[in-house]
């Protein structure tokens, strides 16, 4: 599998770190969903602002057309777990509201931790909207893929909530057995981040061109790269 996936530390909430959240459930129709628990994330605009603008206006729409409904498609213990295709939820769809695919904004944040946020390609600049979370460092996927943001480790209920889907169980693709669903996300309201915490839905901004066979986001299995040889997540295609 491609070890690429990972993002740099955010740190406190410094000018142009935006925070955001991901609620998740596990389970399908006929089992009945249950929520996992919120993931709080730290989102590194003062770094990469066109990747953050991508990924928070994506977490004001509901699939298919953002990440609300979403699915997590690939999960590897040990490495990452990736999702974004809101196209198809298979790791062969999804696009950003700049169009299919964006160029790579910088590579100045690291893949040097447990829950850094980073994005998933097929290549150099072709980000779409697929991306994936770190369960470890790879510093070996720094320069191949743009780190944009950190879950907030230092929150108990996103820490724990990283451990619940690391032991999922997986499918011979490396897809989850039960199904995880991303049931609520958007952006924490600037003002109230210190505070209380309480949530906006991303502004439903900017134009989305649906992902076809030529778009794929997801995690190739060929680049599956645990032993660190410097290949990481990738887009099918």
């Amino acid at each position: 599998m491609t070890d690429r996936p990972s993002t740099g530390r955010g740190g406190g909430t410094r000018a142009g770190v935006a925070r955001a959240y991901l609620t998740l459930t596990a389970g399908g129709a006929h089992t009945g969903a249950a929520e996992l628990g919120t993931l709080k994330l730290l989102l590194r605009g003062d770094v990469v602002p066109r990747t953050v603008s991508n990924f928070t206006t994506l977490l004001g729409r509901p699939s298919p057309r953002g990440y609300r409904g979403c699915p997590f498609h690939r999960l590897i213990e040990g490495f990452m777990i990736q999702g974004g295709d809101f196209t198809e939820g298979d790791g062969t769809g999804g696009a950003s509201i700049y169009g299919k695919t964006f160029e790579d904004e910088n590579f100045a944040l690291g893949h040097d931790s447990r829950g850094t946020l980073s994005m998933a390609n097929s290549g150099p600049n072709t980000n779409g909207s697929q991306f994936f979370v770190n369960f470890r460092a790879t510093p070996h996927l720094d320069g191949r893929h743009v780190v944009f943001g950190t879950v907030d480790m230092g929150d108990k209920e996103s820490a724990g909530v990283l451990e619940k889907l690391e032991a999922m169980r997986v499918d011979g693709d490396d897809r989850p057995l039960v199904e995880v669903r991303i049931s609520d996300c958007g952006v924490v309201e600037e003002e109230k981040a210190g505070g209380g915490g309480e949530t906006t839905a991303a502004s439903d901004a900017g134009p989305v061109e649906a992902g076809g066979d030529d778009d794929e986001i997801d995690l190739d299995d060929d680049d599956d790269d645990d032993d660190g040889d410097g290949d990481g997540p990738k887009k099918d295609g």
